[in-house]
């Protein structure tokens, strides 16, 4: 089938597909109209010329090649592509003569189906070569990175870093040119990022190797460190460096980033819980302890990470997990209720108190069964990953030794293993089956090359047909581990309450038992579910009924949704009784958002109000001199404070991203860099131990400042992405909100005569105003609206006049905090800065429109001594008519499936999306919104032409350029909207949604003419025929999901467009967002 995960292959591909069109279209109107066909030589004649010039060229490559996997590959694609050139050559002269003979139809469409399979065919083998090149250079510099733990002097290190920066540069150079050649948007970023990582990391490697060889020649201290320093660098490139690998070997976008991504989550989850169970527990047995201290903490913590593994796991495994923790919860609550009304040494409690403990070493083991289970998983299945390379290495060369029959039944001992955990008893089978099969020919490959025919017909047949069971097993074994995952939910909340509402407003199951209707079912439970168990998250960080009352509404929001599944379970999903429980269960989820939103943006406020502080005391810490009092105490607490300020800002992050309003694409930003983050933070701890054991070391104090910029960089990097993943003008009216709590602290403070209590209010303050001063910064630089931009500006600088005064306000009142005057000049300092708060916060309020001025007075008025025209008669006879109102608009009904009627249900869901998105708005007006319900109605009438339930070759290919055309429209008008946009984040985001449109669209086209080569033929496989249908489904989503994305791109972006910008279209909702 074809791929078109470059631009080379897509663009040779879409001219050959669309005369491949025109000649299956011929063939259709002979076929079915009766007509004859004409005389075809001299297109033919050109096919056959160009097809021979990409043959020709193929084979030189081939020849002068060391690449043993291409020398395998591409014979059997130049067959295919001759055989199906001759056939054409041959249609054509057997049409000549007859121009209805019916072989020669048969001839004409099998020969075009096998040169655009051909075709592909060679095109992938050649692309597969070149990034077999890039690869090999990865490895190169991987295998010299290890070179790093034998580097001793720093003559050693000056060779190394001369040997290593050539190939740095080239592997940079490749990955560049090779980034810009692929069409997939994900792949193309992926590879960028994990680049940028390592282009980073490499001074910090130097440096590291620097600091150990400076530590290990002078025999200092510190050494240990070091090496942790040397060895964690390392490592971390090795990852970016692999992950560049896996990456390039894509070809079309998979999920399989969530292996890592839960294996990380799950092993820091399980880490957490075991450095806090001795904490939680001793919190629990002591009968005096109250609630809110570290110990209760502690056990929140544990509670909340056994969640989060718990949301990783599927089946039983899943609800075991989520019932037991529910159930330590809800006891944790009542052991802290009773103490905090002092009968914590109540045998009651200290019984209950008694069974939590229990239960927490109950749930450690479920939740390290469940870890070990995934991690054997996931292994399976990278293993299989990484030895098919191997094999089909040994595959392509006829004279392998016995080592590769050794690494195939590696292979296939991988893949029984993960038939072992199959739940499914026919993915089991199939599996095992496969297993036996491949077993059986490799057995016989290697006894032909025992033998000496490895180089025989019948062994390279067998290589191949080996080689192509390996592909199909690899891909069984991923469906099977990908089922035994749960139904990942979207990652933004936006997407997580869509995919909610959806299945509220039609929690029944498809009768029929549809497999896209059961995963939209099993999608929205387990938004759901993601939703409840984000808040309950939040609820951790509450206290007293702030928690209680968070818990309260995810219980109530769970509870309805259990109560609505149950419904539609028993086929009362119309029932009277359950859509009430659905409008209730609406109303719930919006409060849970609204509510999750708020307590976020609070503690957004309150946590990365100042985010450098603590590695600024640390690094005071490291360089304070040899005889500074309580040295090495000071720096341990600073180490700790600063280790526990990073696990915050790392946690309310996630909290931002889970919650905020963010886009996938921050999302994912933010939870890269928490992960970068976290990984840093000991290791700039470990790198300012270094520091203070080696006072005046230069080599050291230089490691420890870039070690220390790295961590600022990153957390600059992800307070930006905190702030786009959150409402602004929220932030800023939380931000305002804590300032007037400072403010009366400090007048507690002053009452109290509590000196350091005022100075931590006023420090508190400033901090949350020059917090205040980035986020306004930030939007100005993302705003190229002028007005905004100057009203924002001014208020800024009318802020940030304020802050330098209250500080030494706030310093003379501590010096003599009995003093009246001194009090009242700093309260009055205090409210200069929350009224200039105030506004910088009016400045993002919407901007009211200008309206004409008032008219002038009526004594300012004067009467003309003109004569008025005289009135003119009234109209005789009949009165005539009131005027009519405008005819309402009338949307195209979205086709409803009839009884008995075969089509392709995914792409049918799909289109139906993108309609109801579509529909929310009117089309008059706005070309976006019409162009967007055509093709949602085209993709639901190509749902029919898929599965043959209706139409013809003719009609398939026709839909396919229709959609393709408005397509086009889409992208077209969105560009416009995006270049009229005067936020700059809102323009990049439309752009690169609409950018992906134009690729998806020429890929539809190219696969939609691939399913007409096939329609009706009976020389077809099963397999086959379900392939091409399954890459044009996943192509059609992909399409409708970006045109539904584009929509709401557009529809933000149109907010932030100039009222004399000129932009015609007009966004008016056909229903409020209020019902």
């Amino acid at each position: 089938m074809p791929v078109f995960h470059t631009k080379t292959i897509e663009s040779i591909l879409e001219p050959v597909a669309q005369q491949i069109s025109h000649l299956v279209i011929m063939h259709e109107e002979g076929e079915v109209d009766g007509k004859a066909i004409p005389d075809l030589t001299v297109p033919v004649a050109a096919v056959q010329a160009a097809v021979s010039n990409l043959v020709r060229v193929g084979k030189e490559t081939v020849q002068t090649t060391e690449d043993q996997v291409m020398k395998r590959d591409m014979p059997p694609a130049f067959i295919k592509v001759e055989n199906s050139s001759s056939k054409l050559v041959q249609a054509a002269q057997m049409l000549k003569a007859d121009p209805y003979s019916v072989p020669a139809r048969d001839h004409l469409i099998d020969g075009s189906r096998g040169i655009l399979s051909g075709t592909s065919d060679l095109l992938l083998t050649f692309d597969e070569a070149e990034v077999r090149k890039i690869i090999r250079v990865c490895k190169g510099i991987l295998e010299y990175l290890a070179v790093a733990e034998v580097v001793e002097t720093m003559e050693d290190l000056i060779t190394y870093t001369k040997n290593l920066r050539p190939g740095m540069t080239k592997m940079s150079k490749m990955i560049e040119e090779r980034q810009q050649e692929l069409t997939h948007q994900e792949h193309r970023q992926m590879l960028v990022n994990s680049m940028n990582t390592v282009k980073e990391l490499l001074p910090v490697l130097i440096s590291a190797i620097k600091i150990f060889v400076a530590t290990q020649s002078s025999r200092g201290a510190g050494v240990e460190d070091a090496e942790r320093n040397r060895k964690f660098i390392f490592e971390k490139m090795s990852a970016e460096i692999n992950e560049i690998i896996r990456v390039l070997q894509l070809t079309t976008w998979d999920e399989d980033a969530w292996a890592n991504k839960d294996m990380e989550a799950v092993k820091r989850c399980l880490a957490l819980i075991e450095s806090k169970m001795a904490q939680a527990k001793g919190w629990l047995k002591d009968p005096h302890g109250q609630p809110g201290d570290p110990g209760e903490v502690a056990l929140r913590v544990i509670l909340d990470e056994a969640a989060k593994v718990g949301e990783l796991c599927a089946g039983k495994e899943r609800k075991d997990i989520l019932a037991t923790t529910k159930a330590l919860g809800q006891m944790t609550d009542q052991i802290a209720d009773l103490r905090a009304r002092g009968q914590g040494p109540n045998p009651g409690c200290v019984q209950r108190a008694a069974q939590c403990s229990q239960g927490l070493d109950l749930l450690f083991g479920k939740v390290d069964s469940a870890a070990r289970r995934l991690e054997a998983l996931i292994n399976a299945k990278q293993a299989i990953a990484r030895r098919l390379d191997a094999a089909q290495a040994w595959l392509a060369d006829p004279h392998g030794g016995p080592e590769g029959e050794e690494i195939v039944r590696a292979l296939l001992a991988e893949a029984k293993r993960i038939a072992d955990f199959c739940e499914d008893p026919k993915e089991r089978e199939d599996i095992l089956r496969s297993v036996g099969e491949i077993a059986g020919l490799t057995a016989r490959l290697v006894e032909l090359r025992r033998l000496g025919k490895g180089d025989s017909p019948e062994a390279r047949a067998l290589a191949k047909q080996i080689g192509g069971a390996l592909l199909t097993l690899q891909s069984k074994t991923n469906r099977a581990v990908a089922n035994m995952r749960p139904t990942k939910p979207a990652v933004t909340l936006e997407g997580k309450m869509e995919q909610a509402l959806r299945w509220v407003n039609n929690p029944g199951v498809d009768d029929r038992g549809v497999e896209c209707e059961i995963l939209q079912w099993n999608t929205g439970q387990a938004a759901i579910r993601g939703m409840v168990g984000e808040g309950r998250r939040l609820a951790g960080g509450l206290l007293g009924p702030y928690r209680q009352d968070m818990v309260g509404r995810c219980d109530r929001t769970e509870a309805l949704m259990t109560s609505l599944a149950d419904m539609a379970g028993r086929g009362e999903a119309e029932a009277p009784h359950a859509r009430a429980t659905a409008a209730q269960l609406q109303d719930s989820l919006k409060n849970l958002r609204q509510h999750m939103q708020e307590v976020m943006t609070q503690e957004v406020s309150d946590v990365f109000s100042d985010t450098t502080t603590p590695i600024k005391l640390l690094a005071v810490a490291a360089t304070a001199p040899p005889d500074a009092p309580n040295r090495g105490e000071v720096f341990e607490e600073r180490a700790g404070n600063f280790e526990a300020h990073a696990g915050r800002l790392g946690a309310t992050a996630e909290k931002a991203a889970a919650v905020g309003t963010a886009n996938k694409s921050t999302v994912e930003g933010i939870n890269a860099t928490v992960k970068s983050t976290r990984e840093l933070t000991p290791q700039v701890t470990s790198a300012a131990r270094i520091l203070l054991k080696n006072p005046g070391n230069k080599a050291a104090y230089e490691h420890f400042d870039t070690m220390k910029n790295q961590w600022i960089d990153n957390v600059e990097k992800l307070t930006g992405l905190v702030d786009e993943a959150i409402d602004t003008k929220s932030l800023l009216d939380a931000s305002e909100e804590a300032i007037k709590k400072d403010i009366d602290k400090c007048r507690v403070a002053m009452a109290n005569v509590q000196p350091q209590m005022l100075v931590a209010g006023a420090t508190s303050i400033a901090r949350r105003a020059n917090r205040v001063l980035l986020v306004a910064k930030r939007e100005v630089e993302n705003s190229e609206d002028l007005r905004f931009r100057d009203t924002v500006k001014h208020a800024s600088d009318l802020l940030s006049h304020t802050i330098s005064p209250m500080v030494m306000d706030a310093k003379a009142v501590a010096g003599n905090i009995q003093d009246k005057a001194l009090q009242k000049v700093y309260l009055d300092s205090c409210l200069r800065i929350l009224a200039a708060v105030g506004k910088v916060r009016e400045a993002f309020q919407p901007q009211e429109p200008d309206f004409p001025p008032p008219p002038p007075e009526l004594d300012q008025l004067h009467v003309n001594d003109e004569q008025a025209p005289p009135k003119p008669p009234l109209p005789e006879g009949e009165v005539p008519p009131p005027r009519p109102p405008p005819p309402e608009e009338k949307d195209e009904e979205f086709p409803e499936q009839k009884a008995g009627e075969v089509l392709s249900e995914p792409m049918m869901v799909a289109a139906r999306q993108l309609h109801d998105e579509a529909r929310k708005w009117s089309s008059k007006g706005n070309d976006i919104i019409a162009a967007a319900k055509r093709m949602a109605l085209l993709m639901a009438e190509m749902s029919r032409l898929v599965r043959g339930g209706s139409g013809n070759k003719r009609a398939l290919i026709q839909c396919a350029k229709d959609i393709a055309k408005a397509s086009d429209e889409v992208t077209r008008l969105a560009k416009e909207v995006a270049k009229q946009c005067t936020d700059r984040r809102i323009r990049t985001n439309l752009l690169q949604v609409c950018e992906r449109i134009p690729t998806i669209s020429t890929q539809l086209k190219i696969l939609s003419t691939v399913k007409a080569t096939m329609l009706g033929r009976t020389n077809i496989s099963e397999e086959e025929s379900e392939q091409a249908t399954d890459m044009l489904v996943h192509n059609a989503q992909n399409l409708m999901q970006s045109v539904k994305e584009t929509v709401r791109e557009a529809e933000a972006a149109s907010i932030k467009i100039r009222t004399d910008a000129g932009c015609t279209l007009r966004w008016v909702r056909k229903t409020p967002w209020y019902q």
